[in-house]
């Protein structure tokens, strides 16, 4: 496919695609390495906090992530609490829309533009 083409087709998928190749890997990965390191950085996300973001978009249960994380189901409440604080959400599902937003917002910067 040319590359115009698949410009076309990332933007009409909302940015989700990148660099002709899908965000959506088989182990269930929305983001690419490079765009989950920029979002981290934009959103200035600690590792942990990071990593507990991931695995919401993932799909996980609080007591999934505390056992990928090695962590207790309280810290994880802890670190979501916080989260939500932080970006003004009430819960997870808008924690997980707040972020995607912020992707798809900046993602206009890689050629694609949002209405």
């Amino acid at each position: 496919m040319g590359s115009d083409t698949q410009n076309v087709r990332n933007c009409r998928l909302g940015g989700v695609l990148s660099g002709g190749q899908t965000t959506f890997s088989p182990d269930g990965e929305i983001f690419s390495k490079s765009e989950w390191a920029e979002l981290v950085n934009q959103l200035f996300l600690s590792p942990r906090q990071a990593e507990v973001i991931k695995y919401l978009f993932l799909g996980h249960s609080d007591k999934q992530i505390a056992m990928e994380l090695e962590i207790s189901v309280p810290t994880v409440r802890t670190h979501l609490s916080r989260l939500f604080s932080r970006f003004d959400v009430q819960d997870r599902t808008e924690l997980v829309l707040y972020v995607f937003r912020h992707f798809r917002k900046n993602s206009g910067a890689n050629g694609c533009h949002h209405k």
